[in-house]
């Protein structure tokens, strides 16, 4: 995981195929389709405990491979998801089982079906008794729809725009989809992003993604307006039972820097335009449970990012490292309570004398260090925070239910908490060894605590918090009593 340097990325907002308004005729539909499914998977699963029991060690054959809608699909790329099943050799039943989820969580995983489940049938010989058993496996699919659109609003952390969202999915009918989307707001000027995403050599484990951006938005933590214009190409490869995914990611930007207000000399030096060209790698190991509020299980990302690929046009290379880790169990003597550790870390190495204001870290705020505000700790010059090149922070939280028996499956949820965390700029002239114990030292650390009530929506997650900071900096910007943050990512 790359800390990310273009915060404007965070609004661009991916709205769920499945929560379009539907008709009443259309939720009837829906609710048939899915009686349907849930019946026919309960017999299915009744089908193949029996098999368990009277043929777990005979070999397997499969005759064919029936497809229901497979017209939504082309050829060439149905028969690569089901090529486990079409080779014709023979497998045990462990094999076939395994082949079956692969294809139904693949075809899940890039979004092209609603719905999907498998029966299995057996041929059973009429005259002899055969060696093998033979199968006949049938995929049910519920395509999803081709096209989709969505308008809305989004609020959150001092913010709110208005988004317009299009996607024509399953485009070439091998899970390629085409996203637009059309963000406005009163920080956001103007955000506009195509992206083009689809599996490499009908691979549903390897997906190619080509987005392009262009962005204007105000910077009020050292006031500024941004505009941003570029391309993000990236390659993801992910298995579907595996816990590891992987992403490589080549960015090219356009940065142009406007002044608005800020007396800062490093923004005034700053301004105007910057080329970024460069090539990240990112690891991610997760075995949570939940993506926003996660009650049991781990989550570690690692990534690495190299600016300079044009030599000519970046005048600020750089390498840039970052980590971030959680950690979420359940209280053992507490039934109804959890803990949640995040980490995060960053480390941004100048290849030239001195990093550029928009490639580094900025902490602070109501996703990040609560009781501060946004992008508020830190090194600062006359009225504008101008980031750092280290930084690390940490939270801890206790996650309770309601203490009413009627609401202890609500997604709403008491929350306890203690953040701190701290955020240094990078001294050249000093070697690594020495900028790393300065950055140890206890002076210039932030820490706040807090009380406050969250809901855990499947989109994002809410919180309204009472805060209090418990050590600051004279520099530091400090917010006390409520402060309330939407988002995908809490520290």
């Amino acid at each position: 995981m790359s800390i990310p340097d273009d915060d404007f990325m965070d609004t661009i907002k991916y709205a769920n195929p499945n929560q379009t308004n539907l008709t009443k005729e259309e939720k009837e539909l829906q609710q048939l389709q899915l009686e349907k499914q849930q019946q026919l998977s309960k017999i299915n699963q009744q089908f193949l405990t029996d098999l368990f029991q009277d043929n777990a060690t005979q070999p397997i054959k499969i005759r064919n491979v029936q497809f229901v809608n497979g017209q939504a699909f082309r050829t060439s790329f149905l028969e690569s998801q089901l090529k486990p099943l079409l080779s014709g050799n023979i497998i045990t039943l462990q094999n076939y089982l395994k082949s079956v989820d692969t294809i139904n969580k693949n075809l899940l995983k890039i979004g092209i079906v609603e719905n999907i489940s498998c029966n299995t049938h057996e041929i059973k010989p009429s005259f002899y008794r055969a060696k093998t058993m033979q199968l006949i496996p049938q995929f049910i699919s519920i395509p999803v729809k081709k096209f989709f659109a969505k308008t809305g609003t989004n609020i959150g952390n001092g913010e709110g725009d208005g988004y317009i969202q299009f996607q024509i999915r399953n485009l070439f009918d091998g899970g390629e989809n085409l996203i637009f989307d059309a963000v406005t707001g009163t920080k956001t000027k103007s955000s506009y992003l195509i992206n083009y995403n689809q599996p490499i050599m009908n691979n549903c484990n390897l997906i190619s993604e080509n987005i392009f951006i262009t962005n204007s938005r105000n910077l009020d933590w050292f006031q500024s307006t941004l505009t941003t214009r570029g391309f993000v190409n990236k390659i993801q490869y992910n298995e579907s039972d595996s816990k590891f995914s992987h992403e490589f990611t080549l960015e090219n930007y356009w940065k142009i820097l406007s002044n608005s207000n800020s007396k800062c000399f490093e923004i005034l030096q700053c301004s105007g335009s910057n080329y970024k060209s460069s090539i990240g790698y990112n690891i991610n190991y997760s075995t949570l449970d939940n993506v926003h509020l996660p009650t049991k299980g781990q989550l570690f990302q690692l990534g690495i990012e190299y600016n300079g690929l044009l030599p000519k046009f970046n005048k600020f290379p750089y390498i840039k490292t970052g980590a971030t880790s959680t950690i979420a169990y359940k209280l053992p003597y507490f039934t109804n309570s959890s803990f949640l550790n995040n980490f995060k870390a960053g480390f941004l190495y100048p290849l030239k004398d001195k990093s550029h204001i928009l490639d580094r870290y900025f902490i602070g705020g109501p996703n990040d260090i609560r009781a501060f505000s946004l992008n508020g700790i830190g090194p600062k010059d006359m009225n504008s925070y101008i980031g750092g090149d280290l930084f690390f922070n940490s939270g801890f939280s206790i996650i309770t239910n309601l203490p009413f028996e009627k609401y202890k499956d609500s997604s709403f949820k008491i929350h306890n908490f203690i953040n701190f965390g701290k955020l240094t700029t990078y001294e050249k002239d000093e070697n690594i060894g020495t900028n790393l114990l300065k950055f140890a030292d206890y002076k210039g650390f932030c820490v706040s605590t807090g009380i406050g009530i969250l809901f855990n929506h499947p989109m994002a997650r809410f919180e309204l918090n009472f805060v209090l900071p418990l050590i600051v900096n004279e520099r530091d910007s400090v917010r006390k009593g409520f402060q309330y943050g939407i988002g995908v990512s809490f520290l």
